[in-house]
């Protein structure tokens, strides 16, 4: 009797460790299922889509000019006995840059004033002489013929002496000299190219819906990559009238406020910031594929990315408006698209 309670007993441990192990196997394999089910879902970051209000906005590229960049060439002939400026030197308007030979230039002029003198004193006895009917007035209006006409060249040969002393036109900076001493110049020949870099300004380009909010005299903000995180302020000057081939309009922004550093050929980043509010869904540029003109999105339902086609509108910072496409509460990828494509399971992490 005593066996055959042992052997009972022996069996009765048996089948529990034959339940247990059954139990164990079929969690295993359901974790073993859920571990294949979560592998075969493709990470991807998410952002749930929502109505939020913003101002319209956009950024245009542009390069910073001088307000006068200057090729001054020579109009008079002459060789060149002094320089008085040189490249990196600050001139002002009517400052004399250079001296050509002015000997024959003295010689005319003195020769012009001698016959002008001399025909005006005729002018005078001829005047003197017609009064008392000695002298017609034929012969009286001759002589004051050659007067007006001495005088005019004395009047020219005097503008070629004076300008054989060159001035600059212009207040500025030459940053190129193309003469020397003993060159000879002809009229056109380069002398000097100077800047006057008082003022700066950068020309960019809108598109025609973009030129709808802004409006000449908006304030504006540039940024500039050789400055991170410094900011410039400027204003719109100048909005064309007619656009390019590309359909751009050309806009002109002056600087306003501190240029600390920026200088005349540097490329610059206009903020435009119109001030007009509006009402929509602005999502990543990251979750946008394809272009503009053909935008599509992977919307997340039940765990499966589905692709949808959007009408994209504004570029608001680092965003696009989504014109039509998308709803408020809906699920989209942003990041991860490389492995994603219509139907595909996916997985929302962090």
């Amino acid at each position: 009797m005593k066996r055959v309670i042992q052997i009972l007993s022996l069996c009765a441990v048996l089948a529990a460790i034959v339940a247990i192990l059954i139990s164990n196997k079929r969690t295993t394999m359901k974790k073993t299922q859920m571990a294949v089910g979560a592998s075969s879902a493709v990470a991807v970051k998410a952002e749930v889509v929502r109505d939020r209000s913003y101002s319209v906005s956009f950024s245009a590229s542009g390069v910073l000019k001088a307000l006068r960049d200057l090729q001054f060439v020579s109009d008079v002939s002459g060789r060149i006995l002094e320089i008085y400026a040189d490249e990196g030197s600050h001139v002002t308007k009517g400052k004399v840059l250079l001296q050509l030979d002015s000997e024959l230039l003295l010689a005319d002029v003195s020769s012009r004033e001698a016959a002008y003198e001399g025909l005006k004193k005729d002018y005078e006895r001829f005047k003197s002489a017609n009064e008392q009917g000695g002298v017609t007035d034929q012969q009286l209006d001759n002589i004051r013929t050659q007067m007006i006409t001495a005088e005019n060249l004395l009047i020219t040969s005097k503008r070629r002496l004076a300008d054989a002393s060159v001035k600059s036109p212009i207040t500025g900076t030459i940053y190129k000299r193309h003469v020397e001493v003993g060159s000879y110049l002809n009229p056109g020949t380069p002398l000097f190219d100077i800047i006057d870099d008082s003022q700066l300004k950068a020309t960019c380009y809108a598109t025609e819906k973009q030129i709808q909010g802004i409006r000449k005299g908006l304030e504006v903000t540039l940024v500039s990559e050789t400055f991170p995180g410094e900011s410039f302020t400027g204003k719109i000057t100048f909005i064309g009238e007619k656009a390019d081939r590309s359909l751009n309009f050309p806009v002109e922004v002056s600087l306003t406020g501190s240029r600390k550093g920026l200088k005349p050929g540097m490329f610059v980043t206009v903020l435009f910031e119109s001030g007009t509010q509006k009402n929509g869904i602005l999502i990543p540029r990251s979750a946008i594929s394809g272009s503009v003109q053909g935008a599509s999105v992977f919307v997340i339902e039940n765990s499966v990315a589905k692709k949808r086609n959007t009408v994209i509108g504004d570029i608001v910072g680092e965003r696009m408006e989504v014109l039509q496409g998308l709803n408020p509460g809906d699920s989209i990828v942003t990041g991860g698209l490389i492995n994603v494509s219509d139907g595909t399971k996916v997985r929302s992490i962090p």
